[in-house]
């Protein structure tokens, strides 16, 4: 039996102050992954991006075995990412999800400029924010549209899984978050 959502929202709090506090626990060592090393009972799944300067456990200050990470570029739903939350409810117990966005995101900038390669549409055709014509933007604007359109994915991700999960064998609720993550400070909001 996992923690309740209250709980684990709690514990990510409290966990992303102490790392921008800079007082994290160390919770990530060798004699954590040992005493895992027998199963996993994570309390949170976290969906979010595949880029590097977002490191899930560290922005949370939790340990091995603590959370059921998915991610992907630009924190996209595919089947792959939607069959692994399903295992980390289903399987492994957990009832929270977060959906963890970031500022400057390559795939949403990339969606927001409509300027994508091809070769990016199995990323692009998951990111649903409506396109901006850069030339009826002010100059000043571009952080302030980026980050709205992060918000924006992060609640239609957040939906989207509501939907889906919604449809998943599950005994007990679970409850799905929408967070974002400030590169500079390393403050989740």
């Amino acid at each position: 039996m996992s923690i309740t959502p209250d709980i684990a929202r709690a514990r990510l709090r409290e966990g992303n102050r102490r790392f921008v506090d800079g007082l994290s626990g160390g919770q990530f060592t060798s004699q954590r992954a040992t005493e895992s090393a027998g199963g996993q009972n994570p309390w949170a799944v976290v969906v979010g991006c595949s880029d590097s300067r977002v490191p899930v456990e560290a922005v949370f200050d939790v340990g091995v075995g603590d959370l059921f990470v998915v991610r992907t570029a630009g924190h996209v739903l595919a089947a792959a990412s939607i069959a692994s939350v399903r295992f980390a409810l289903e399987k492994l117990g957990a009832r929270t999800v977060v959906v963890l966005g970031h500022e400057d995101c390559g795939a949403v900038s990339a969606k927001l400029a409509g300027d994508a390669p091809a070769w990016l549409a199995p990323i692009m055709d998951h990111i649903h924010i409506e396109l901006v014509d850069e030339a009826d933007a002010p100059a000043d604007a571009d952080n302030a549209l980026l980050a709205a359109a992060v918000d924006h994915h992060v609640l239609d991700t957040v939906g989207e899984l509501e939907r889906l999960i919604a449809t998943f064998d599950l005994d007990e609720g679970v409850a799905v978050a929408g967070a974002a993550y400030k590169l500079a400070s390393g403050e989740v909001h």
